[in-house]
């Protein structure tokens, strides 16, 4: 991620507009070159602390967003930002390719990708009964535990290749965060400063609960890496303060 176009929209400060995303997810496209030659291999303790852990997000990584997409097109034709659904449909293509990744990895593992999980299941029914912002803030919840959790999944192991894939997901993520800190804006300038307000406290309420579950079911991980639940709840924290200074720019 080291052309203009990347340093221009994904580590500013500010939203861009939807073609700059639409540009820079282009920019972001090609396949992403990665150790998979190197022969080392998880060991069994590294194996247990991990393996369960990936398959759940692997899972997770790999939504269509079918039903976000076409409430997005419905808002796009409204507001006139037709840019704003190209931008998802890329957004949601490189969070697929992150699946497959994983996927790889896993298959790399000798360890089989899961089919369904129930976590996944519940993002899954929100999202399908919610309406676009809250379709979107559910969303970005998983998006900013997902940088504390690769950061810890990438110094959990020895592994050249999985550090590798986690340092890669952990760097584009950070984008997405700012690519949706853009599209939340899109909803936070139609509202007044206290239903802004509320709304925040809502979302502060939803990623708490869903940091605790995410301890829960990956503390393998985090402890494997070295990291305490403070650590873990100051990093989750110190994400979501700056995805809405982001969005209120």
């Amino acid at each position: 991620m080291h052309n203009l176009t990347m340093r221009k929209v994904a580590h500013q400060n500010h939203g861009g507009s939807s073609y700059d995303w639409v540009e820079y997810f282009y920019q972001n496209a090609p396949e992403p070159e990665l150790p998979w030659n190197h022969s080392a291999r998880l060991s069994g303790a590294e194996k247990r602390a991990v393996i369960a852990s990936i398959q759940q997000f692997q899972l997770g990584e790999g939504a269509s967003g079918k039903r976000m997409l076409d409430r997005a097109q419905r808002f796009s034709r409204e507001t006139g930002d037709l840019g704003l659904i190209a931008a998802l449909k890329l957004f949601l293509r490189e969070e697929q390719r992150h699946s497959r990744i994983l996927a790889r990895f896993l298959q790399v593992e000798n360890a089989p990708c899961l089919r369904k999980h129930w976590v996944h299941g519940a993002f899954r029914a929100i999202r399908g009964i919610a309406g676009l912002e809250l379709c979107l803030k559910v969303l970005v919840t998983a998006e900013v535990l997902a940088r504390p959790y690769y950061a810890a999944l990438r110094d959990a192991t020895g592994s050249t290749l999985l550090r590798s894939i986690c340092q890669l997901i952990f760097d584009e993520e950070g984008a997405h965060l700012r690519f949706q800190a853009f599209a939340i804006s899109r909803f936070q300038n139609r509202h007044r400063a206290g239903t802004r307000a509320l709304i925040k406290n809502a979302h502060a309420v939803l990623l708490a609960s869903t940091a605790a579950l995410v301890w829960i079911e990956h503390h393998s991980v985090f402890r494997s890496a070295g990291r305490t639940f403070r650590q873990f709840w100051r990093e989750t924290w110190s994400e979501f303060e700056a995805l809405y200074q982001i969005s209120s720019t």
